[in-house]
């Protein structure tokens, strides 16, 4: 069985870089890790927590994540787009997880902010799911 946090991350991975709107402002530049030289703006994967939320008869997770976007000094209004397109592409998605069942997804806060020390804008968008292990009999 595979770990639900990764399929999880796959299934994003997959839905975001798929985004056609998304594509226009970021170029497919959806990232776990950021390769040296790449240019902005561009989305990561950020923090991600995984708590047992098992039952007496089910065996479940609730993960915690962050999607991060990144853009230079004249980028809020950027930074601002490409949240609200993630947000609305997830909104309305129904991620396929192998092995596991999305039991729900939801926006919990974003945030928007300069970055001082980066010469740009982060965009955070934290989100809450719940998945459930498929069982075969």
């Amino acid at each position: 069985m595979t770990s639900a946090g990764l399929e999880l991350q796959k299934a994003l991975l997959a839905l975001l870089r798929g985004d056609v709107a998304l594509e226009k402002l970021i170029e497919n530049r959806v990232f776990d890790r950021v390769p040296d030289g790449t240019d902005f703006p561009y989305v990561t994967l950020g923090n991600s927590n995984i708590y047992d939320w098992s039952t007496a008869t089910e065996r479940g997770s609730e993960h915690l994540f962050t999607l991060n976007v990144w853009n230079r000094a004249s980028g809020r209004k950027s930074v601002f787009a490409i949240m609200n397109i993630i947000d609305r592409l997830l909104e309305r998605s129904a991620l396929t997880l192998a092995g596991h069942r999305l039991v729900n997804l939801g926006l919990q806060y974003s945030q928007g902010r300069a970055e001082d020390n980066r010469d740009g804008y982060l965009g955070i968008l934290r989100y809450r799911a719940v998945t459930e292990e498929i069982t075969t009999p």
